[in-house]
């Protein structure tokens, strides 16, 4: 489903709704999560995993009239991490998807081209920055956030002249 309308987003946590009740009150499955559409089913057993994902495709088919993402729907050992919502989540911590690195990094290199030319003030590109530390910091990205600080403190500083005394 495209996913850039809120109803979109709204509709398919209503269509798939019925999954949810499929997966928790049939299958029992103790650890299930699910956002919009991707789901993760967290168990021990693989063997009982497969099962899940063939009950699963047979539900969806009939009920639903979905089929599972051949490609994106796998059975992983939780060691590996989870890629989900841009991040990879582990037992004991989460990283940001190597992507999500490059985007901020490559957004700052565009915030100074935009802001040598006058294309965007220095508060546009604060609140972008707070946005983006916001996210990040759901993840274990200290020493990520730290260097990003630096490098848009260093941008707003060359660019202005001026210290960039606000903070990021």
């Amino acid at each position: 489903m495209p996913l850039g309308n809120h109803t979109s987003q709204f509709f398919a946590n209503v269509y798939l709704g019925e999954l949810d009740n499929f997966v928790k009150h049939n299958l029992k499955a103790r650890y299930y999560l699910r956002y919009v559409d991707d789901f993760i089913i967290l168990e021990r057993n693989r063997e009982r995993l497969e099962e899940y994902k063939t009950e699963i495709s047979i539900f969806l088919q009939r009920n639903l009239k979905l089929e599972l993402h051949p490609q994106k729907s796998s059975i992983i050992p939780l060691r590996r991490g989870i890629t989900l919502l841009g991040f990879r989540a582990f037992c004991h911590f989460r990283l940001l998807k190597k992507s999500n690195q490059k985007r901020i990094e490559k957004r700052l290199q565009k915030f100074k081209r935009k802001l040598a030319r006058g294309e965007i003030s220095r508060e546009r590109i604060l609140l972008s920055m707070a946005g983006w530390e916001g996210y990040a910091k759901m993840a274990n990205t200290y020493k990520l956030r730290k260097r990003i600080h630096e490098e848009a403190e260093k941008l707003l500083k060359e660019t202005s002249g001026v210290k960039a005394e606000q903070s990021i």
